[in-house]
């Protein structure tokens, strides 16, 4: 039996076997080069250098004092009532009795006790580490350059620090994606330092930190120009009050029919310079004082506009100054100061909460043996900050019958007593009792005294044990 080839392949036959390339149309191919996974990605040095912006800002903030106080002016606002911990909340359990409640399993009674030992950890972690100040240095690294790094250290115990020279600090690798890996810390082109990416961590600014620019834009973005204008003009103007406190006589030599030469000029020159104040020169060509400085000319529009440009310089950092706040009303201030918290405060407290959680606290605890569920929550006030408000507003719903003096303690946290209420509402009842029976023996004297107003009872939520409540 003869076998045929193709009639495509008989039709090319006189290609060589070496250039014959067999192909079929209308099917998808496959390119192994272009699906293959890219290389990973390595960054030069001085690629994404840092330095040169972080010097820059210092600048600023150096030669400009309303630059210099917002960056701590918002780090004290985020950190003024400092750091604390709610432990994780139990699992819900039906409202029954302790007799009824008995049959519930060991770890859902477990649960709420180790929540509580992991906030007493974390707590005591926050006193040895400094938490606190910390959070502060934080909140102004990040306002002032744009990030703050986090290094985490396992040695000799679980801790975290802010590294010292963070301007040298910069990307080193990268993985397929375009997600930082590795960092490296480069002083004076030798590499000192390099972390990976779980051991170094970046608490950016509000921002958004993309592959071009690893790090987040600082709260001075935008604002390089009006803040090196304002430093010129007030340069400007501090030579202007001195030409005009301290005007000074300009020599003038020669004129039109008396040339003067060069050493002519020298010698006048010399003698001028050397010449005590009020005292004249000698010299063989005419000569005329002319007065110096800038003349009477007003720099009121030079007010106007620094004025106008601080105006925009606290819009943009959005950060009021203490002497707007002091000129302004009371409830101005406290508005300014919401505001502040508003749009910066309040998302960078939860920003950095976040990235305490994740990256610092929930490892230092799995380092102890607690899961991820008893981490505590991390806040930026006291858990008792507002009772007293809570207090006074459940205190009305009891008086208005709204909700019962049980329900009101076990939402604030309290335990309700049983016995002192019964024990006040017994008092409150025999107080009644003695009036009315004072009222009666009056009255069966003959006497004909005057009505007294029996005053309602001051206890006014007695009434509400034995009313039925949905």
């Amino acid at each position: 039996m003869k076998l045929q080839l193709p009639r495509f392949l008989r039709e090319d036959s006189r290609l060589s076997p070496h250039n014959r390339k067999v192909t079929e149309k209308y099917k998808a191919a496959y390119d192994q080069s272009s699906s293959s996974k890219p290389a990973r990605k390595t960054f030069w040095q001085g690629q994404f250098s840092w330095r040169q912006r972080c010097s820059h800002y210092d600048q600023i903030t150096d030669q400009y004092s309303l630059a210099k106080v917002a960056p701590f002016t918002l780090a004290g606002l985020v950190t003024a009532q400092g750091v604390f911990f709610k432990p994780a909340e139990k699992k819900p359990q039906s409202k029954l009795k302790k007799s009824e409640n008995s049959n519930l399993s060991e770890q859902e009674t477990q649960t709420y006790a180790l929540a509580e030992e992991a906030c007493y950890r974390a707590d005591k972690f926050k006193r040895e580490q400094q938490v606190n100040s910390k959070f502060y240095e934080t909140v102004w690294r990040a306002a002032k350059y744009g990030g703050c790094f986090w290094e985490i250290t396992q040695t000799p115990t679980f801790g975290f620090r802010i590294p010292p020279l963070q301007e040298c600090i910069e990307p080193y690798m990268a993985d397929e994606q375009g997600n930082i890996v590795k960092w490296r810390q480069i002083v004076n082109g030798t590499v000192t330092a390099e972390w990976t990416s779980e051991e170094l961590i970046l608490v950016p600014f509000l921002g958004v930190v993309t592959a071009t620019w690893p790090f987040a834009p600082s709260i001075f973005t935008g604002l390089e120009t009006e803040l090196e204008m304002l430093t010129g003009i007030e340069e400007s103007a501090k030579d202007y009050s001195e030409k005009q406190a301290w005007p000074y006589e300009i020599l003038g030599l020669g004129d039109n029919e008396n040339p003067v030469d060069a050493d002519d000029y020298e010698s006048a020159r010399s003698e001028w310079k050397n010449r005590k104040p009020g005292q004249g020169i000698v010299t063989n060509v005419p000569t005329t004082l002319l007065a110096g400085g800038t003349g009477s000319a007003p720099i009121r529009e030079l007010a106007v506009l620094c004025e106008l440009m601080k105006d925009n310089v606290q819009d943009s950092v959005m950060i009021a100054p203490i002497s707007k706040l002091y000129n302004a009303t009371e409830a101005s201030a406290k508005e300014m100061t919401k505001h502040i918290m508003t749009v910066l405060g309040q998302p960078m407290q939860w920003r950095i909460a976040e990235y305490f959680e994740l990256y610092i606290l929930k490892p230092f605890l799995e380092s102890f043996g607690f899961s991820r569920k008893s981490c505590p929550q991390t806040v930026f006030e006291s858990p008792d900050v507002h009772k007293k408000e809570e207090g006074e507003y459940w205190t009305s719903l009891v008086n208005a019958k709204i909700q019962s003096p049980v329900q009101a303690c076990d939402h604030l946290g309290l335990d309700y007593d049983e016995a002192y209420w019964a024990e006040e509402k017994q008092k409150e009842q025999e107080q009644f009792n003695q009036q009315l029976q004072a009222k009666k023996d009056s009255a069966s004297n003959g006497a004909n005294p005057k009505e007294e107003k029996v005053k309602g009872k001051s206890y006014q939520v007695t009434e509400l044990f034995e009313a039925p409540h949905k």
